[in-house]
């Protein structure tokens, strides 16, 4: 008995003492230092499409755009928050007269081949682009320059043809380009190159593949985190979306509002793109006020923003454009749907069924044949006689800018990268403007005179009388502005920008 008694507690004691030691083991394991895994350095971005070319100078390419936001450099950079110019390769303006401005240069400024950037630099840029026989896509952006003069290393003068109360704001649209690298070169032979002052310097372009960019070691600005950037071509969104979800890529432009649900993370912002169809105020049915007013009245667009874009787009309140921008009015609102009204409208109008054609295409902007269709339908419901026509791209374009063949109504959209309604209106209103469909005096003479109205105030009120007067007299069926909506990985931090740009530098990876 007593030998048994002297087992048990030997065995006990075995016990404790093992699981004494466990424990110690365990304490130790746990005060074991956690070595954290590495932050992601590399992206790879997912672009709808290959650029067309890397000449930011010649073609207005929003897949071209992706890549050289951050390979480029302009005077002046837009604030993604409030829409206004801030300094960049330019540290100072100073308006001499109102016609005559000078810009002092930044300093310490590097090219990518680490050569130093110069007045000669910025001055070859700016008088390239407003070549006429150069043929930028962009020149109508940039056409009130006259000319750019050096004035020392550090001072360009630009003189434009008239006051030009939006110069900086153009400027940020001008980016700057290495005079010895581009001068005597034709825009084929650049179109695969590329020599900017930017965060990022392009590194390869294989083509039908992918472009690679890297951080530029000397950089004047703040080093950003991502180091490599690999931009591959994928044409479908679904592609992209399960590119996505198996960690292939990062990062995702351009994606459908079916598929947010689905995606790792949702990056989404008030966009640019403003959906509208024109009228043909100069033949036709729809040169009556009040046929254009019933139209305006016929569509829900609230429905319509909900049901195709769940949400992602916005009805536009009556005019062209939206908050934020320069001369939107805040005190016009929009017509709210009342398809009773239109057939009152349509009445008083003396329409009596004659064919009203909408011309429009498939593929060009996000569900631009779907919203189309339903137009069509509530036009039709609202007491209209709709032919709707699809055609190609090409045959598009020649009704677009060809006056002589303008349809009654024709499908189109409407971006502002200068957030002022002198764009928007030049080019839409103005009657000398390339995608207008009426000619009014009275309003070229409004246009004209804000155009070059250097005093805010007056400006802004120039602008609130415009947009009034063309809501009672509506230019177009105004429809939706649509949100930008981006996919990422999880891990991806980054805030969308107000003026849809992105730019690698503004991101990271937790």
């Amino acid at each position: 008995m007593k030998k048994h008694l002297i087992f048990v507690l030997a065995s006990l004691l075995t016990a404790c003492m093992l699981l004494t030691s466990c424990g110690t083991q365990a304490n130790i394991a746990s005060n074991a230092p956690v070595v954290a895994a590495p932050i992601k350095t590399d992206i790879v971005i997912a672009l709808q499409g290959e650029p067309s070319s890397l000449d930011v100078h010649y073609p207005d390419d929003g897949n071209m755009y992706f890549v050289t936001y951050n390979v480029y450099e302009s005077l002046f950079k837009m604030n993604g928050k409030t829409l206004k110019p801030d300094p960049c390769l330019a540290t100072g303006a100073k308006k001499i007269n109102d016609t005559t401005w000078e810009f002092t240069l930044r300093e310490g400024v590097k090219w990518h081949d680490n050569t130093e950037f110069t007045a000669e630099d910025a001055a070859f840029s700016i008088n390239r682009i407003i070549d006429p026989d150069f043929g930028s896509q962009n020149l109508s952006d940039v056409n009130t320059i006259e000319k750019a003069e050096v004035i020392d290393s550090k001072t360009i003068r630009v003189t434009t043809v008239g006051p030009d109360p939006i110069l900086l704001k153009r400027l940020t649209k001008l980016d700057i380009l290495q005079k010895a690298f581009y001068e005597g070169k034709t825009t084929d032979e650049v179109t695969r190159v590329a020599m900017g002052t930017g965060p990022y310097k392009l590194d390869e372009w294989k083509t039908g593949e992918y472009i690679k960019v890297s951080a530029f070691d000397n950089y004047w600005g703040e080093k950003p985190s991502i180091k490599n950037a690999k931009f591959r071509f994928i044409e479908e969104p679904i592609t992209r979306l399960s590119a996505l979800k198996t960690k292939e890529i990062d990062f995702a432009v351009n994606m459908y509002p079916e598929y947010a649900s689905e995606l790792p993370k949702v990056f989404s912002a008030i966009g640019m793109e403003t959906y509208w169809i024109r009228f043909n105020q100069i033949s036709g049915v729809m040169k009556d006020k009040n046929v254009r007013l019933a139209a305006n009245y016929a569509i829900d667009l609230q429905g319509l923003a909900d049901s195709l874009f769940l949400g992602y787009a916005a009805p536009a309140q009556g005019q062209m454009g939206r908050e934020g921008y320069f001369g939107y009015a805040d005190s016009v609102q929009g017509y709210g749907y009342d398809p009773e009204k239109a057939k009152i409208l349509l009445k008083e109008a003396g329409y009596n069924g004659e064919a009203v054609q909408i011309i429009s295409e498939r593929g060009r902007w996000l569900k631009d044949g779907e919203l189309s269709e339903l137009i069509a339908t509530q036009m039709t419901e609202a007491g209209f006689n709709v032919e709707l026509k699809f055609i190609s791209w090409n045959e598009y374009l020649e009704t677009m800018f060809d006056k002589n063949k303008m349809p009654h109504m024709q499908y189109s959209s409407n971006s502002n990268e200068f957030f002022d309604m002198d764009k928007t209106y030049s080019a839409l209103v103005h009657s000398a403007g390339t995608q207008a469909g009426m000619k009014n005096a009275e309003y070229d003479q409004l246009i004209e005179a804000a155009r070059v109205e250097m005093d805010e105030a007056k400006r802004e009120k120039m602008y609130a009388e415009l947009a009034q007067k063309l809501h009672e007299d509506p230019f177009a069926l105004f429809l939706l502005t649509l949100n930008d909506l981006h996919g990422g990985a999880e891990n991806l931090n980054w805030t969308p920008r107000q003026d849809s740009k992105i730019y690698i530098s503004e991101m990271s990876f937790s």
